[in-house]
């Protein structure tokens, strides 16, 4: 089996070789999720939708697969169970999807996600009506609290050009919800990026900049992301302890590096500065990662200092700011002074 084009074909679905949307949905290893993932996809324009499990080799393939058909026995949506032949790791599975979709758009699924109930349906009238754009995007929801993020207004918009791709690239960071045209973007090479994870960050500065792209105003995804995740565990990831301990606030740190190079490369094609923009976005979003780092205590928390201190990355003034005041006065309190700043100058939603 090629890992590039072989499908698995399951019983009871519908074929549509040409469907307008397709539901691209990363596997690894994650059962429950994944099977709560499929079962949150619901429309009435079945035909216009295609789901495809693109499963990288994990240790309970078989499982998923058999998962996979029994959802599909009884759905009324064409589902597609699609491993690949070797594990190609995040950033070439992201690669794998596009290439594996029928779809003229491709809405792409973390399977420890799951989608909002009623948005298929208000996506697809969309993107009937507009279908020039390269990507659309729409908030996320976190599960638990019903905080909105990658909120931006209530009012759709359309942006394209450098300026527009530095002003959304914090939009990008989460790639459960972002949709991409396909015939705009099955050219690029998602290989140049493995261990890099932010394929879909490249792709959304790519479309924003070249096409255009459409800030959807109504949530699509709820992010919960309780699964076990692949990063430096998987075989293609290098077995990179750091990325693998999710509950450590330095992997964040081990993740931006690579979320530098990603802009980095964007630029250096581009001839664009877009990381210049990105320093200060990247200063001004810096107090969640210190604030989690402070709970650890002092010495930890000077140590994540110093490797922050050390990334290839200029930060801003407020970033100094920040550690001073955790330093001082400690999480609790810190927290407190924030969140009254930012309810004066941010927007927030909640359902």
């Amino acid at each position: 089996m090629n890992s590039n084009s072989s499908f698995v074909k399951l019983r009871g679905t519908r074929i549509n070789m040409e469907p307008l949307l397709s539901i691209g949905i990363t596997s690894y290893k994650r059962l429950s999720e994944l099977e709560r993932c499929i079962n949150s996809i619901h429309t009435s324009f079945p035909d216009e939708i295609e789901v495809i499990v693109s499963e990288d080799h994990s240790p309970l393939s078989k499982e998923i697969c058999e998962l996979v058909n029994r959802l599909a026995d009884t759905s009324k949506y064409r589902i597609v169970f699609s491993p690949n032949e070797i594990n190609l790791g995040y950033d070439m599975n992201l690669g794998a999807i596009i290439r594996k979709c029928s779809g003229k758009f491709i809405f792409f699924m973390s399977d420890d996600d799951y989608i909002e109930d009623g948005c298929i349906d208000r996506l697809i009238k969309i993107l009937k009506v507009d279908d020039s754009h390269g990507v659309f995007y729409a908030p996320f929801v976190y599960e638990g609290t019903g905080k909105w993020d990658r909120y931006r207004g209530d009012d759709p918009i359309s942006f394209k050009g450098s300026d527009a791709a530095a002003k959304y690239i914090y939009d990008s960071i989460l790639f459960s919800g972002l949709i991409f045209r396909k015939d705009y973007v099955e050219t690029f090479d998602s290989s140049r990026f493995k261990n890099i994870n932010y394929f879909q960050v490249y792709l959304f500065l790519k479309m924003a900049y070249l096409k255009g792209g459409l800030y959807i105003p109504f949530p699509t995804v709820r992010c919960v992301g309780d699964g076990e995740n692949a990063y430096g565990i998987s075989e293609s990831s290098g077995g990179n302890a750091v990325l693998a301990d999710r509950k450590s606030v330095k992997s964040v740190l081990e993740f931006n590096k690579t979320l530098f190079k990603a802009i980095k490369m964007f630029d250096e094609e581009e001839g664009t500065n877009i990381f210049k923009s990105f320093e200060k976005q990247y200063s001004l979003h810096s107090y969640s990662s210190l604030s989690i780092a402070r709970t650890e205590g002092k010495l930890y928390f000077k140590e994540y200092w110093s490797i922050l201190n050390s990334l290839d990355i200029h930060l801003y003034p407020i970033t100094k700011a920040y550690y001073l005041i955790l330093l001082l006065f400690g999480k609790k309190t810190s927290d407190k002074l924030l969140s009254v700043f930012k309810k004066m100058v941010k927007k927030e939603k909640h359902i």
